[in-house]
């Protein structure tokens, strides 16, 4: 099993590395990141989601479940991309979310050159499964997307 953190920071390097996703950000990197549980400074999940900045995108590592790839026994790890698109003024069109989801499945990383859908995260993880995007609410009712994403292992490290 590896350890999430790596295949987390990956993840968040690959997106920085897509120039429309950065463009997306304001041009700012930073503002695709990775949330690491850290008792008791990082200790909650919806306060760091309540937070986000707009734009933004946060990776957080979820949980491991067991699970099958062909008849093998593997490790899943769950991970969740929370969205926050820029500000959309009058006359422009509405496409933050759709945009953001489009460049997180079909962004090349300039390092890569390969779309994200299709690209090694990790060394020891396959390609991503074809993630949804879903609405949420935050603690003031105020929306977000969540893209759930699924790694499998490819071993067991």
């Amino acid at each position: 099993m590896i350890d999430p953190s790596a295949l987390i920071e990956s993840l968040v390097t690959l997106l920085r590395d897509i120039p429309d996703l950065v463009a997306e950000m304001g041009g700012d990197p930073e503002r695709i990141y990775a949330y690491h549980d850290q008792y008791p400074k990082r200790a909650s999940l919806a306060n760091a989601i309540h937070t986000m900045p707009a734009p933004g995108i946060m990776a957080v590592w979820q949980g491991t479940a067991p699970g099958t790839f062909g008849s093998v026994d593997v490790w899943k790890q769950q991970v969740t991309l929370y969205l926050r698109a820029q500000e959309t003024f009058d006359g422009n069109p509405p496409t933050g979310y759709y945009r953001l989801h489009r460049l997180i499945l079909k962004g090349v990383p300039t390092s890569a050159g390969v779309p994200m859908l299709n690209l090694t995260i990790h060394p020891s993880c396959y390609p991503m499964d074809p993630p949804p995007i879903q609405r949420q609410s935050d603690a003031e009712g105020l929306d977000y997307f969540e893209v759930p994403i699924t790694f499998t292992e490819a071993g067991d490290d």
